[in-house]
């Protein structure tokens, strides 16, 4: 991982690669399905158990991973938690 001391971006400039990875949790606040837990340089999507199979949750790990690793979603870290969207109106959009 770069150095976190280069801000969002590395020290060319350009965004970081994300670590991306899933994990099944008992339970998630407010009875949610998933909740992306995030820190600058990484991103753990935080599945509740039941709310998905284990054949998905593997064939999905594998393809976020390899979007992560591959570049082709990068991560420009403002420090901000994401956003709580099961308190927008379009929640369920």
């Amino acid at each position: 991982m770069a150095n976190e001391a280069e801000g969002p971006q590395g020290a060319d400039g350009a965004a970081r690669k994300v670590e991306i990875d899933m994990e099944f949790v008992p339970s998630l606040p407010g009875g949610r399905s998933v909740f992306p837990a995030e820190q600058q340089g990484h991103l753990v999507w935080l599945i509740a158990e039941g709310a998905m199979t284990k054949e998905c949750f593997d064939e999905m790990r594998g393809y976020l991973r390899y979007i992560g690793s591959e570049g082709f979603l990068s991560q420009h870290w403002d420090g901000k938690p994401p956003p709580d969207f099961g308190d927008t109106p379009n929640a369920d959009a």
